[in-house]
């Protein structure tokens, strides 16, 4: 028994699966959030495809990175002062 091989899927069938824009898709894929193959040897503008499994896969390890226990201490040792510049004309609050 053959299985068949995933097919590719477009950014724009990408962000209806994932049920964002093209355009989040795109700098997601920009920024190497999400796994994604390039086609093609454009040097400004390149087409893109895409797996859904990786893409999934990529999230679902992604999710489970910022939910581990040091990225939530981390946030509450952060301090609740304000990390304005002192010659900021924002750093003092003026009296009404």
């Amino acid at each position: 028994m053959a299985t068949e091989p995933e097919p590719y899927v477009t950014a724009d069938d990408m962000a209806e699966h994932l049920k964002i824009t093209r355009r989040q898709v795109l700098e997601m894929t920009r920024k190497g959030l999400i796994p994604a193959h390039a086609l093609g040897v454009g040097e400004h503008r390149r087409v893109w495809r895409y797996k859904i499994s990786e893409v999934e896969a990529a999230i679902a390890s992604n999710a489970r990175q910022t939910l581990t226990p040091s990225s939530s201490d981390s946030l509450a040792r952060r301090p609740t002062a304000s990390t304005m510049p002192v010659g900021s004309p924002h750093s003092r609050r003026r009296k009404l």
